[in-house]
């Protein structure tokens, strides 16, 4: 019986030997600092919300969508259906960027704060110190100090696809929670495997990690984690049944197994009830902040039927996976999209590292046969390496990702996989083996600095002290909503821009996301996906006619302009004459005066402020 129940004077002695050894501590706190000064140099500028005209803007722009219509009743619910954008007509907003910890985040600053600030840069320092702590804690027990400490940094810090994905796609560079799930489903599986201590408080952590997942990015992120419990759990059960059939207990198999439960239970509870407490506790938060919104959002996205939609489907070639972040060889150095004929989408892409390649295969070569222990990351591997939205759908067939399009977006996790395979490598005796732990380590080293060096000389996004000035202007307006002209209404799935609701798309595709400065209605919106039912009442009303590029409006437009304004209680129009002839520019001065205020907003241009005055 002791051979199958966890020791737990094992686990007590390890973890007080962890508490009372001030090397112990050293290590962490080194991880920590240099995690932290590395952070700083990724993110750079902490002064000033992010922004660079582009989808960075997104994130900063749910979490204050988020903060504007998150209630309480007595669970946590969201305001999807409304007309603060796509106003007057209003829309479902459920197609967000949601990344509910990263909401909640931004809406405690704000209301705590009192507005917009730079609350998304601390935000993913603090990411990058959960994911590289959290992974030293997990497997530093069965892996030792060193090999904890790098695998903290690769998946973090060196994780270089999701850092270069910051601030740019942030809804999927950021995976802390995701990393941390994944590891301790593999330390699990290590455990039940090799037979371990497990304590039912690393049950409970193990249990929150996953309701923590719902807080990240759901389309993506969330689901590699989901996806790599899926496959380990059997595995994991296999294990526990192998360990329990070498027990002399000779009762029917489910007393037996009542009978190991339950003395697990109270010998666990004996000795781990403070922490017990703390971890069911845990529990209970994050399901009440995150499962009812992860419900909400779900179910109501599966109201959309998209199958007759057309849209962008990406992939990534498997053979990205040998590219190595070498000078002139990285993935910036060379079109590698060319050669293999994939969807491109940033450094990284598929290549974590060819030093990573090499160390996981050779802990692979390792334990070639122990198959529980690798079976289940390599069959995760290739579902993410296969996948192709179209030819080859092999992640579809977890719900989950029901709306995964971009096949790239699976590097977010290879750096981990390939960390859980190379983790067990031990020290060969050989000194030939040895010299090439010692190339391999090398490597590293000069992967590291590679990729690293230029993502910290890339500068900062911030939003100039021009632009919320502006934004202050706006603010102070009477009326509900501002008109951007001309506006954009589209979604990266397709629908709005071959109808002429985005005619300036590359300019224009955030500027709605600044409505967060001046807190007013908007008439346009990107959406990372959008239904075609859900610009019916733009095209009923004949705004591609109106937004077609260097049309001079007839009095009939005017007509309808005015109409629209001052019935819809608008406060002003946020013009952009450098998307406009100056004809054009000369008739709306004409008819509404001279702007109030002007600046720069990134990418889309120049930009001033019309005021409208509402009708005697």
């Amino acid at each position: 019986m002791n051979r199958v129940r966890p020791s737990v004077s094992s686990a007590l002695t390890k973890s007080s030997v962890a508490s009372t050894d001030p090397f112990y501590w050293l290590w962490l706190i080194g991880l920590g600092v240099l995690t932290t000064l590395l952070g700083c140099g990724i993110i750079g500028d902490f002064s000033h919300p992010l922004s660079d005209g582009n989808d960075t803007d997104q994130f900063e722009y749910v979490g204050y969508f988020f903060t504007k219509n998150l209630s309480f009743n007595p669970f946590p619910h969201l305001n999807l259906v409304n007309t603060q954008t796509f106003y007057p007509y209003g829309t479902n907003q459920v197609f967000l960027d949601w990344g509910f910890e990263r909401d909640y985040w931004y809406r405690a600053c704000y209301l705590l704060l009192n507005g917009p600030g730079p609350y998304l840069q601390s935000y993913y320092l603090y990411t990058l110190l959960v994911a590289a702590i959290g992974t030293f804690l997990l497997l530093e027990p069965r892996f030792g100090r060193f090999k904890s400490f790098v695998a903290g940094l690769i998946v973090s810090i060196f994780n270089f696809y999701a850092i270069y994905k910051f601030p740019v796609h942030m809804n999927v560079g950021v995976g802390h929670w995701t990393t941390l799930c994944m590891v301790a489903t593999y330390r699990l599986l290590y455990d039940t495997v090799e037979q371990k201590p497990i304590t039912l408080s690393f049950v409970l952590v193990w249990i929150w990690l996953h309701v923590q997942v719902l807080s990240q990015e759901l389309g993506y992120v969330a689901g590699f984690a989901l996806t790599f419990t899926t496959l380990a759990v059997p595995f994991i059960a296999l294990a526990l049944f192998r360990n329990s059939r070498q027990s002399t207990t000779k009762q029917d198999e489910p007393i037996r197994w009542f009978t190991l439960l339950t003395s697990y239970v109270q010998e666990q509870w004996r000795h781990y009830k403070r922490d017990i407490v703390y971890g069911l506790v845990l529990i209970s938060i994050s399901l009440y902040l995150y499962l009812p919104l992860t419900l909400q959002i779900a179910f109501t996205a599966w109201e959309f039927d998209f199958g007759a939609v057309p849209e962008i489907r990406a992939w990534s070639h498997p053979l990205r996976l040998l590219i190595p972040h070498l000078p002139g060889l990285h993935t910036y150095a060379l079109p590698y999209h060319r050669w293999f004929k994939d969807a491109f989408e940033s450094y990284a892409q598929g290549s974590p590292g060819l030093y990573l390649i090499l160390a996981g295969s050779i802990g692979f070569w390792q334990m070639r046969h122990r198959i529980t222990l690798w079976l289940p990351i390599a069959v995760m591997l290739v579902l993410c390496l296969l996948y192709h939205p179209v030819l080859i759908p092999t992640l579809k067939v977890f719900p989950w990702f029901s709306f995964n399009r971009h096949g790239g977006r699976a590097s977010l996790i290879y750096p981990v996989l390939f960390c859980l395979l190379a983790i067990p490598i031990k020290w060969p005796q050989y000194l030939s083996k040895q010299f090439l732990l010692f190339l391999v380590i090398g490597l590293m080293l000069i992967e590291w600095v590679t990729g690293y060096y230029p993502r910290y000389r890339y500068p900062s996004h911030v939003i100039s002290d021009q632009v919320l000035q502006y934004c202050n202007v706006v603010r102070r307006q009477p009326g509900v909503a501002v008109l951007d002209w001309p506006f954009c209404a589209i979604g990266a799935n397709g629908p709005g821009g071959p109808e002429g609701l985005c005619p300036y798309y590359d300019q224009q595709n955030a500027v709605f996301t600044f409505r967060r400065f001046y807190d007013k209605y908007g008439v346009g919106q990107y959406f990372g996906r959008l239904h075609p039912d859900q610009i019916q009442p733009f095209l009923r009303d004949g705004w591609p006619r109106l937004l077609t590029p260097s049309r001079r409006f007839t009095e009939q437009d005017w007509q309808f302009f005015d109409n629209f304004l001052q019935k819809n209680l608008f406060a002003g129009i946020n013009l952009y004459p450098d998307l406009l002839t100056s004809d054009q520019v000369a008739q709306f001065y004409q008819r509404y005066g001279q702007p109030i205020a002007r600046t720069h907003f990134p990418i889309a241009g120049q930009v001033v402020f019309l005021p409208i005055q509402p009708k005697k």
